[in-house]
């Protein structure tokens, strides 16, 4: 039996598959096989699946479309490795990605699940992201949003069976957030701190999707997350929260909101330390970079986002504040070349 199962689910992904396939194929760590699950393609998906020779291909078709979530819990069921390790039809594995993984894996036996950084191409700038790699770190980081990039994903399978842990389509298309989120607190994970998948962007992948019904199933699985520390939050502070922690897709329109979410991030801070839910340092390192993220996206309302960053006691603790503050200032400097205001 293989040690690990590389899970690729493929609709109508042809654009892309053939260079998807031949990274799997090129890997340096060769004891696996390469489960594709074809999930009803109507294009010319499965002719190019079959125009690989390589044995380690398996290819089950299903009869009708399950889609995602559906197409992975059978993956996972049919998976024959002791590790599945997740690849979608339109990104790129590093060759020594699997070696890296299950490196990982190896030497931490309790940890069941293994992300990475990912560097994002295709549509849009490009930039490199990396996830928090400790295991309440990634804890704390849930609260906020998804803790993995799902296609970066390795996982221990027998831990998933125990646990009973399978996709929920009722999440859609947020399923892999909403699984981590149960994950993360039955057993230790990980973030790999390198580059490991290439993540492109183009106009018919999830990151385009419709953002609406993202951010609706992300404010259950959030919701249920601040109950866990006692927080019971009206609509308007689910979406005030849901802001906060999308990092670079959210920017303050005035200063109030900034306030206004440094009250928030401030409350759950002091909720938790009754709780005792999440590690206290973990989750205070974790609300830093989220207050960072949301001042530095607010730069554009000029030199009192600064001075607010830097008087705020989210960062007390922070050893990246001066770092952090200072590429703030040159963020505000350049937006008001940009756009001159007046403070």
């Amino acid at each position: 039996m293989p040690k690990v199962t590389v899970l690729m689910p493929v609709y109508n992904g042809a654009s892309y598959l053939r260079e998807t396939m031949q990274s799997i194929l090129s890997q340096t760590y060769s004891d696996y096989e390469f489960l594709i699950i074809d999930d009803g393609s109507t294009d010319n998906s499965l002719e190019i699946i079959r125009s690989f020779s390589d044995p380690r291909i398996r290819v089950l078709k299903n009869p009708q479309r399950l889609k995602l979530s559906g197409a992975l819990n059978r993956g996972m069921d049919e998976a024959r490795g002791k590790y599945i390790a997740r690849m979608d039809a339109d990104d790129i594995s590093l060759p020594h990605r699997l070696q890296r993984q299950v490196d990982y894996l190896d030497q931490h036996p309790e940890t069941g699940v293994c992300g990475s950084g990912i560097k994002i191409f295709g549509k849009g700038r490009k930039r490199v992201d990396l996830y928090p790699a400790t295991s309440e770190e990634i804890r704390a980081y849930a609260l906020f949003d998804c803790p993995f990039c799902h296609p970066s994903v390795i996982l221990r399978k027998d831990l998933f069976e125990y646990h009973n842990l399978r996709y929920d389509g009722l999440f859609y298309p947020t399923e892999d957030y909403e699984l981590w989120s149960r994950a993360v607190d039955l057993f230790p994970s990980a973030n790999l701190s390198e580059v490991l998948v290439h993540y492109r962007i183009h106009d018919s992948s999830m990151t385009c999707s419709d953002w609406d019904a993202m951010d609706e199933k992300a404010g259950w699985i959030i919701k249920r997350l601040l109950g866990k520390i006692g927080v019971h939050c009206s609509e308007e502070e689910l979406w005030l929260h849901r802001n906060a922690g999308r990092g670079r897709s959210f920017r303050c329109k005035y200063i109030g909101e900034l306030d206004q979410a440094e009250k928030w991030l401030g409350a759950l801070l002091v909720k938790n330390r009754q709780q005792q839910h999440y590690e206290e340092r973990a989750l205070s390192k974790i609300i830093s970079l989220v207050w960072y993220r949301l001042c530095f996206n607010a730069a554009p309302l000029g030199f009192q986002v600064l001075v607010r960053y830097r008087n705020s006691w989210l960062v007390s603790n922070d050893n990246m504040q001066k770092k952090r503050a200072a590429m703030l200032f040159l963020s505000i400097i350049k937006n008001r070349i940009i756009a001159p205001e007046t403070d």
